[in-house]
């Protein structure tokens, strides 16, 4: 077990898991319903306890959602909608991709864990791998605005340099993280009504990158 997995999947187990706000992300379901997106083989990397899959799939996608926590996995594929989608626990920079031809990859808060330039250049790759030519990977990051608390963050430049060689970014706009319960705040030892900044990043794969 690698030094991710054991982290993660010992969070799930303490129940110590703020980030799950136990809804389908705001800023996914905005970019579905406003670009269109229209139904399409998904992938949701990180996607945790599902919410955001099973809105999904009950929104006409075809949904694969992989986390590095078992535990995770199986309170998503127990929830109500569990069965609409594919949940596989792996580890996904470093397990070979589940398929490749999907139309649109999203991740909430897994892009930005990777602390090295080398790993954040490798998931862009592995995402890119993943993706039809001109298909869409969204992904929700923290920023550096703001007090630094809450998830790990990434700088503008840091998200442009590793993946511009195979996405064309289409927006990096200032955000915020889906606001967290009191509970969750206490958690984390934060204030009431604190809201961490984040990065919101609709990005499109160029054609004929990331081939093996």
């Amino acid at each position: 077990m690698n030094e991710y997995k054991t982290d993660w999947e010992q969070l799930y187990l303490d129940e110590f898991t703020p980030w799950d706000t136990g809804q389908p992300d705001s800023h996914m379901i905005q970019a579905v319903t406003e670009l269109p997106i229209k139904p399409c083989p998904v992938l949701d990397i990180g996607c945790g306890t599902g919410e955001s899959s099973i809105w999904l799939a009950v929104h006409g996608f075809k949904v694969t959602g992989v986390d590095i926590s078992e535990t995770a996995i199986q309170i998503s594929r127990a929830k109500p909608g569990g069965k609409r989608c594919t949940f596989i626990t792996m580890d996904f920079l470093k397990a070979p991709a589940v398929r490749k031809d999907f139309g649109f990859v999203f991740d909430m808060g897994c892009f930005h864990v990777f602390h090295e330039e080398e790993e954040r250049e490798q998931f862009a790759k592995k995402v890119a791998e993943c993706l039809l030519d001109n298909s869409l990977w969204l992904s929700i990051c923290g920023s550096c605005d703001g007090p630094e608390y809450g998830p790990p963050r990434l700088s503008a430049i840091e998200i442009s340099k590793a993946v511009e060689p195979y996405f064309e970014i289409l927006y990096l706009k200032a955000s915020e993280i889906d606001k967290l319960t009191r509970e969750e705040l206490e958690t984390l030892g934060l204030p009431p009504g604190t809201t961490p900044k984040a990065w919101e990043c609709l990005m499109r794969k160029r054609c004929g990158t990331a081939a093996e």
